[in-house]
């Protein structure tokens, strides 16, 4: 077979698909940390860096304002519906989305470019002068880049549609590559315009690379379209709420930054960095098993079978627990090393790899909520109900704001963190209550017995990593890269065999599941 067939053949089964999302999802995340070790390493957390986040900020909350998200939680299960259906009708759809998307990121955009200085200065209302001039300039570079993601998000649409995940998963790791070339190659050549050039051509290459695969499984452009079909009333019925969701989810981060601008400078930074290392295991475990996942929903749901819809929900949530419980609670006792080995370089200096470090201990506080949060979420789009989510999202963010605002005072950026974590706290046993309300056949009190005995073996687990720490690190000088990178694998490495050990003496499913097929006896 072709490298061109593989990248275009469909994938079946969840957890095949998941792994590949996972895997491909963990490359991403290891260029993401070489793409801010880089950042932290030239520029440290000071003005352009700050500059540089808060331009990111703007292009990207227009992007998951209008489509993003909210284009896979209402397309999947109307494009799955209508292509059971009339497959001639579902393409037609496909094309017509993507040309009112065009047009709407055009004029937008267009907007936005405009009133750029105006809205930068709101939400950062403690940048001034030069810095925010530089982040007006960067801003407006990167108004393209909604237009080529606006582009690739609807072949990623097809692709999660027609299970041909693998060029969906590789987008995001051509992205990372795209910025990366930026910060090596342009900056040097355009100054500061270069980094914001570098995530324009990440945009590109994330379009690009999905194209082959979508036109594969049957997708040809025309440049027409149509706003009065009925499949697009469905979807933009669902887009609508699952877009204000999302524009509450941005408003948040931008609060946030805004809040972390009058906190001292290179807090924006220690925020943005501290919640990217926090999403590491949302992005390598929750978010594949959850895009998996929504296919195998949404055929269920548009067939009425909920019997198999509940049972698939509890199959996914104990999957992901049990992944993401013992990877939360290592993550805690190692994120002093991970923190080091990803940013401590350059002029990042002590006192700022101190504060991110404290302020990711804080984002994990609600990281298993987010990890059950975004299967939750899908179970509710597969029922093409996105008003609930949004509704309770609201609610969500009140909760975060006023922890912040609570405790910023004396917490610093942790504060922020910690409000992000009360926020997914509410959202996600909130949703899950009218969730199991709804379905008759759902009863999360299934998971109860393997998350008490999943949070014992995680304790234990994590008890043992701590002790690896401190008896690795008296044989080892840790102001060294490899010595540091020696003491976190094994304490890691210790972590996860005694969590296998533990979990297989409770009995754990999962567990048995797994040392079946490594053949532990």
């Amino acid at each position: 077979m072709t490298i061109n067939g593989i990248f275009n053949q469909k994938i079946k089964g969840i957890l095949v698909a998941a792994s590949v999302l996972a895997i491909a999802g963990f490359l991403s995340r290891i260029l993401g940390f070489f793409r801010n070790a880089l950042l932290a390493y030239f520029f440290g957390a000071g003005d352009i860096l700050d500059a540089y986040f808060l331009a990111f900020r703007l292009p990207d909350f227009f992007f998951n304002l209008l489509l993003f998200g909210a284009f896979s939680a209402g397309f999947v299960p109307v494009f799955i519906k209508l292509k059971q259906q009339n497959s001639e009708k579902a393409w037609q759809l496909t094309n017509d989305v993507l040309n009112i998307a065009l047009v709407v990121f055009a004029v937008f955009g267009a907007v936005f470019f405009v009133f750029a200085p105006w809205i930068l200065k709101l939400i950062a209302p403690g940048f001034e002068g030069e810095k925010l001039a530089l982040a007006v300039k960067l801003s407006r570079i990167m108004f393209l880049q909604p237009v080529f993601l606006g582009v690739s998000v609807v072949f990623s649409g097809i692709l999660q549609s027609t299970q041909r995940f693998l060029s969906y998963a590789m987008a995001p790791i051509f992205y990372n590559i795209g910025i990366i070339f930026g910060i090596l190659v342009l900056y040097p050549k355009l100054g500061p315009a270069g980094l914001a050039w570098g995530v324009v051509f990440g945009a590109f290459l994330h379009m690009i690379v999905q194209y082959p695969a979508a036109k594969a499984s049957g997708f040809k452009y025309k440049p027409i379209f149509s706003i009065r079909e009925s499949a697009i009333k469905r979807i933009i019925h669902i887009i609508v709420p699952r877009s204000l969701s999302l524009m509450l989810n941005q408003m948040n981060l931008v609060i946030m930054a805004g809040l972390a601008s009058f906190l001292g400078t290179g807090r924006v930074s220690v925020f943005n960095f501290a919640n990217d290392i926090n999403s590491l295991i949302l992005g390598v475990v929750a978010i594949p098993l959850g895009v998996a996942v929504f296919p195998v929903l949404s055929q269920f749901a548009s067939k009425e079978r909920f019997e198999e819809f509940s049972g698939m929900i509890i199959k996914t949530l104990r999957q992901l627990l049990f992944l993401m419980i013992p990877a939360t609670a290592l993550f805690f006792v190692l994120r002093a090393q991970i923190v080091r080995l990803t940013l401590g370089y350059g002029k990042f200096d002590w006192a700022d790899t101190i504060l991110t470090i404290d302020t990711l201990g804080l984002f994990l506080a609600g990281l298993i909520f987010q990890g059950v949060l975004a299967i939750i979420l899908r179970a509710f789009f597969a029922l093409e109900d996105a008003k609930t989510p949004f509704l309770v999202l609201f609610f969500g963010i009140l909760v975060s704001l006023a922890v912040s605002l609570l405790f910023s005072p004396v917490m610093d950026v942790g504060a922020l963190a910690l409000a992000m974590s009360a926020g997914a706290v509410f959202n996600t046993i909130v949703l899950s209550f009218i969730l199991e309300r709804r379905l008759k056949n759902l009863d999360f009190s299934e998971l109860f017995r393997p998350i008490a005995f999943l949070i014992m073996s995680s304790a234990v687990s994590a008890a043992a990593a701590y002790g690896t720490l401190h008896i690795v690190v008296r044989y080892l000088n840790t102001h060294k890269v490899l010595h540091l990178i020696v003491q976190g694998g094994a304490a890691g490495i210790v972590g996860i065999a005694v969590f296998i050990a533990v979990s297989m003496f409770f009995g754990i499913e999962e567990a048995r599941q797994l040392g079946s097929k490594l053949k532990f006896k």
